[in-house]
């Protein structure tokens, strides 16, 4: 996976589990159950999470430098 790929899926699985949290989301994805978005918001912190795992740090600071 190229670094641009991981940035932005830990870009995007961030943001998701905050609107999540904060509530703007349910504007958008009507969830049936508290339970649904509860779930929905740990499944995006986790790919957040991976998405982070998955940077590769001495290829992105070689390129920053």
């Amino acid at each position: 996976m190229k670094n641009y790929q991981a940035i932005l899926i830990t870009i995007v699985g961030f943001t998701g589990c905050y609107l999540t949290m904060k509530g703007t989301l349910q504007n958008l994805i009507q969830f049936e159950a508290v339970l649904n978005e509860i779930v929905f918001a740990v499944m995006a912190l986790m790919l957040g999470g991976m998405g982070l795992l998955s940077i590769d740090y001495k290829k992105l600071l070689k390129g920053l430098l």
